[in-house]
This record gives C-alpha cells, sequence and structure tokens, in this order.
C-alpha cells in the first residue's frame, strides 16, 4: 500500500521537465546541424584558396622561367603582339573571329 506522508510528484513538474529536455534536445541538434553546414562551407572555401594559390604559383613559375631565360626581346614581342595588340607598320593580323 502506498505511504500516505510520501508526497506524490506533479504532472505539471514532469511535463515541464519532459517539455524542456525536449527543448534542449531539439536546440542542441539544430546548433549541430548548422555547425555542419559551417565547417562544409569553410572547406569549399579552403579548396578553393588552395586552387588559387596553386594557379598563383603556376604563374609565379612561368613569370621566373621568363625571366630567367636570356632572350628578353622575345619576350617584349611576344607581350607587344599578343597581350597589347600591337603590329609592325604595314602588317596585317588576322584573328579568328569566336563562334556564338
Amino acid at each position: 500500500m502506498a505511504n500516505p506522508n510520501k508526497k506524490r510528484r506533479s504532472h505539471f513538474a514532469d511535463l515541464f521537465k519532459l517539455a524542456l529536455f525536449v527543448l534542449l534536445l531539439v536546440y542542441s541538434v539544430g546548433y549541430i546541424i548548422q555547425t555542419q553546414a559551417d565547417i562544409a562551407e569553410q572547406r569549399a572555401q579552403i579548396e578553393k584558396l588552395r586552387d588559387e594559390i596553386n594557379e598563383t604559383r603556376e604563374e609565379n613559375d612561368e613569370y621566373q622561367r621568363i625571366l630567367n631565360t636570356d632572350d628578353e626581346e622575345e619576350y617584349m614581342f611576344t607581350v607587344a603582339v599578343e597581350k597589347l595588340g600591337y603590329a609592325y607598320p604595314r602588317e596585317r593580323r588576322f584573328y579568328a573571329k569566336p563562334k556564338g
């Protein structure tokens, strides 16, 4: 038989504790999911930066190769023609028209 002196817990307190536990659980799961999404985004940014670093290194290697060559006039000619569009007097240059 139940002890009449023993106080019985209220159902409201049990329900409140359960609701509080569920809220904490939902918040924790949401926080973990958000953190994982942030980590994935940061990893994508790191990969992008690594690609940029590799491109810059390749560019620097090309510049270093150019600087190490003895034929500076050939480099200057290449830059003038290909990048700046210069030509000799009375010289005609024909370029392919891009399709599109």
